[in-house]
């Protein structure tokens, strides 16, 4: 690949563009489902490409290509420079050379050696160890095992080149619980970078517990409440939250706090930041898609605004410094602001405690709908089950019930924040407990 791109390049110098840069990615994984106990679909994906971006006049164009043959980059190349004629002019800037390195290998140097047996059989292990976490497991949906090994290269017109590579491995399952003529549904993953720290009996008890604990649910009465959000809940939400931390939302007038930079946004025991240096984040990085150093940042500190995530492009339009938040979606897309590793620091309290911090309290361990939080008004509106607590001692499970609000409101209204941080990919975040929200049902 790397005699690919200095190709691309060499061809690039000699056209008419001013400035470009070249990403690339060659990538392979596994992944397979079970289900009774056989195999139900194996996937082996395996891909290769390259991507363009050159300035010609001013303008940017962009292109890429699957076909990385001497005809798929000449095509490729006359695509880009043809796109930049249809395009706006504009100030256009290409990362410097830099140098960043983190003190672990983002990739697990055995991965090659690991055969496919081996991984089939974790994945028929997963669904067997659910059934025998409790009799009221009676059905799985699916059980899997994911893998995937990927590198990444770069190279632009200022001499900035680097790759580096990645990998994960992750397991799922999703089942059903029955008891009384009623099922509820239970689901968990993990994944990590390294495969032997796979847990089989982690994922297959925590899957299992989430639909038990919700057998003979029901709605509550509509009343304010305390409300603990579990740490996978609270992940969800802040993911859906992040659209209104990025640099082209705040350009555009899309994010409720475009305009509060510097100031409170959340009750001070709240601390988050965008950490692409964490060895468990499946976003970690030492460079950003369009070759910036990446770097730790505060995005809510002791309750205050303190950074957008910017690329180049929105850092330039806001006067302000690029943050190494640039990122492809894909090799199809154009860098935009998002981000790496999310991670709400942790605080004081287990579970348990915060569970017993106020007299009555719904510990919300499931939500649907989160995704529809309103990054530009910050309304909401998402259904709960849970499990409802007074004095600290579990009274019903609860179901087809809604919260709804603000999440300023709910930002605000976080009196603490737990210790027992989870990562799901590329969030990592606690459990915490709202003072007061409105939950409906009766």
């Amino acid at each position: 690949m790397i005699k690919l791109i200095e190709k691309t390049a060499g061809i690039l110098k000699k056209q008419d563009v001013e400035n470009f840069d070249i990403y690339a990615v060659e990538s392979s994984g596994f992944t397979v489902e079970v289900k009774k106990g056989k195999v139900e679909k194996i996937k082996v994906p395996v891909k290769k490409g390259l991507s363009i971006r050159a300035v010609v006049n001013g303008k940017l164009g962009f292109a890429y290509t699957t076909d990385v043959s001497d005809e798929g980059i000449r095509i490729a190349i006359e695509c880009a420079r043809e796109n930049a004629k249809s395009a706006s002019p504009d100030d256009y800037s290409f990362s410097m050379p830099a140098s960043n390195s983190l003190d672990f290998l983002l990739y697990d140097e055995r991965y090659e050696e690991i055969p496919a047996e081996k991984k089939i059989d974790l994945a028929l292990e997963l669904e067997s160890k659910v059934y025998s976490f409790d009799s009221r497991v009676k059905r799985v949906r699916k059980a899997s095992y994911s893998d995937s090994i990927s590198t990444v290269y770069y190279y632009n017109s200022n001499d900035h080149s680097f790759s580096y590579t990645t990998s994960s491995f992750a397991l799922s399952v999703l089942l059903a619980a029955e008891e009384n003529g009623e099922s509820q549904m239970g689901w968990d993953y993990d994944v990590k970078r390294y495969f032997t720290d796979l847990n089989v009996d982690l994922v297959a008890v925590r899957a299992a517990e989430n639909a038990v604990e919700l057998l003979g649910a029901k709605p509550l009465k509509t009343k304010k409440i305390s409300v603990i959000f579990k740490n996978t809940v609270f992940a969800e939400i802040i993911e859906a939250l992040s659209p209104v931390f990025l640099g082209n939302n705040v350009l555009r007038g899309k994010s409720l706090f475009a305009d509060k930079l510097g100031y409170e946004i959340a009750n001070h025991v709240l601390n988050l930041y965008d950490d692409p240096t964490q060895k468990d984040g499946m976003g970690t990085m030492p460079f950003d898609d369009e070759g910036v150093a990446t770097r730790k940042k505060a995005i809510i500190e002791r309750g205050t605004l303190k950074n957008f995530l910017l690329d180049i492009y929105s850092a330039k339009k806001l006067s302000m410094k690029p943050t190494g938040n640039g990122i492809r979606t894909s090799l199809s897309s154009l860098p935009q602001p998002g981000i790496t590793n999310l991670v709400v620091e942790k605080g004081a309290l287990g579970l348990e405690e915060l569970i017993k911090t106020p007299e009555e309290v719904l510990l919300i361990t499931d939500a649907m709908g989160i995704h529809t939080i309103n990054p530009i008004s910050g309304e909401f509106s998402i259904g709960i089950s849970g499990i409802y607590f007074k004095d600290g001692e579990k009274v019903q499970p609860v179901a087809g019930m809604t919260v709804a609000g603000n999440i300023k409101e709910l930002l605000n209204g976080i009196t603490e924040v737990g210790r027992d941080q989870r990562w799901l990919g590329n969030i990592c975040s606690p459990s915490v407990l709202v003072k007061s929200l409105t939950v409906s049902g009766e």
